[in-house]
């Protein structure tokens, strides 16, 4: 990470019985992808996967080419995989 900033978040989707299995799966993929989250921000959120295309053009409209279609998230979700939002970083003022 560039020394100029401090930290990162996102947004992370994934399927499970219940939000707290959710989120370990989600905890899982990013130590797995060499990232150690430091908190866990709440509220979790629960949708369809069905929704995700609306939930990308109100929540990122700028981002939408940089994430999975509508079918792509399905296919994960139906995959188990776990999808990333767009990543944010912060630094200190």
């Amino acid at each position: 990470m560039p020394p100029e900033i401090t930290g990162a978040y996102v947004s992370c989707y994934a399927k499970g019985r219940s939000y707290a299995e959710a989120t370990e799966k989600a905890l899982k993929k990013l130590t797995d992808d060499g990232l150690y989250p430091e908190k866990v921000l709440e509220p979790i959120h629960e949708m369809e996967s069905s929704s995700w295309s609306e939930h990308v053009k109100e929540t990122w409209p700028d981002y939408s080419n940089n994430l999975p279609t509508q079918n792509e998230f399905e296919k994960a979700m139906q995959s188990d995989q776990v999808v990333y939002g767009p990543f944010g970083s912060y630094s200190p003022h």
